[in-house]
């Protein structure tokens, strides 16, 4: 696995890079939109056939942020992330606005199909509103606690290619993401044990990305390659270390420690 200086967008580019050497042009999901922001940067580097974008856009997410009455006290109410979301995080008109940017930033596109629903309901949604059979990348940024991410994780490995990759935003351990009682890192851990599937790559942000692919696809050469090839300086260290991560803070940066 190689921890690379870069950020998440590079990995897109990277991804890109890949499927050409491939002559594949990609079908590509996100789990988790919002706004359409990212999925729009996907989008634009990856050129995908056809692009399905999943969310609920509903207050009813912020049910399983603790499974506590009363939050312990390392964690920070959902309410605090008001600001990020542009509303009150308890209105379905502030998730009503996130759904209309996102429809605007892609109403264009008529290869973008948008599923307002969470995320393994969307699953038959797919299946009905689509041509699609299998994905080539999906990308997880759905609800960020641990079971959630887990079963996404489960659930969406059915629906990608063999040689498919699934991208994580967040899996990391760091104080930031303690606060918002992140368990994405424990879930990629848990999955890896359950499948066939293994990191091969690792944004050393704070929030960092991780592109898993199956051990035996072809593609884990293929990212090596892409990568040796690259300008993105990287640091490679066995794959099975990945559940030890965690986020250190230096004065000048971050970094990412695996002991």
């Amino acid at each position: 696995m190689k921890v690379c200086i870069t950020y998440r967008e590079t990995f897109y580019h990277l991804l890109k890079a890949v499927f050409d050497a491939c002559n594949k042009q990609p079908v590509v999901a996100e789990l988790g939109v919002l706004r359409g922001e990212n999925a729009l940067k996907l989008y634009n580097a990856l050129n995908p056939k056809e692009m399905v974008l999943i969310d609920s856009w509903s207050p009813a997410a912020n049910d399983a942020y603790s499974p506590f009455d009363q939050l312990p006290p390392w964690v920070d109410s959902v309410d605090k992330y008001a600001y990020y979301y542009g509303g009150p995080m308890h209105d379905m008109a502030t998730y009503d606005t996130l759904y209309q940017e996102c429809l605007s930033r892609f109403a264009d596109k008529d290869n973008v199909t948008v599923i307002r629903a969470e995320t393994i309901a969307a699953i038959d949604e797919i299946k009905t509103r689509t041509e699609i059979d299998k994905f080539d990348l999906v990308y997880i940024d759905a609800n960020h606690q641990y079971e959630y991410i887990l079963r996404d994780l489960m659930y969406y490995q059915d629906l990608l290619t063999d040689d498919g990759f699934i991208l994580l935003n967040d899996c990391c351990h760091s104080l930031q993401g303690t606060k918002q009682n992140l368990g994405v890192l424990e879930a990629m851990s848990s999955f890896i044990k359950r499948s066939d599937f293994i990191p091969v790559a690792v944004t050393n942000t704070d929030w960092s990305d991780v592109i898993l692919v199956r051990k035996n696809s072809l593609m884990v050469q293929l990212i090596d390659v892409a990568l040796a090839n690259s300008d993105i300086p990287f640091v490679e260290i066995p794959h099975q270390l990945m559940p030890a991560a965690r986020v250190v803070y230096g004065q000048q940066r971050i970094n990412l420690s695996f002991v």
